[in-house]
């Protein structure tokens, strides 16, 4: 059986941002990551379905991006920030359990990085 992911956090202030919202970090690795949210009834969105609240799922959304990026890093780089978030919804995020989200760096330049998920 192989051994469970165990992500390696930057600082105090990462680990409590994933923390918080109850996310965990499955993967981190040459840019791109994985987390998983089980929800919990303080993540629901209105009318009491399987919804899952939209601010919920954009912050779950750029932690998994962010995870994906700090993948990437090396000696030269000395921290990260999110400078431009978009995200669409086409329809309801329903889930009665869990949530997954994936992220993948597309193109990394000299100051910016872009990733989609």
């Amino acid at each position: 059986m192989a051994d469970e992911y165990q992500y390696s956090y930057l600082n105090e202030y990462e680990r409590r941002y994933f923390e918080w919202a109850g996310i965990e970090v499955t993967a981190a690795e040459g840019g791109s990551a994985a987390v998983r949210m089980k929800v919990k009834p303080h993540h629901r969105g209105g009318g009491g379905s399987d919804a899952v609240n939209g601010g919920i799922g954009a912050y779950m959304f750029d932690g998994v991006l962010g995870a994906a990026v700090r993948s990437t890093w090396d000696e030269t780089v000395a921290g990260q920030v999110t400078m431009t978030l978009t995200i669409q919804y086409l329809k309801p995020l329903l889930a009665r359990q869990a949530v997954t989200a994936r992220g993948n760096v597309i193109r990394r330049g000299r100051t910016a990085v872009y990733v989609q998920g």
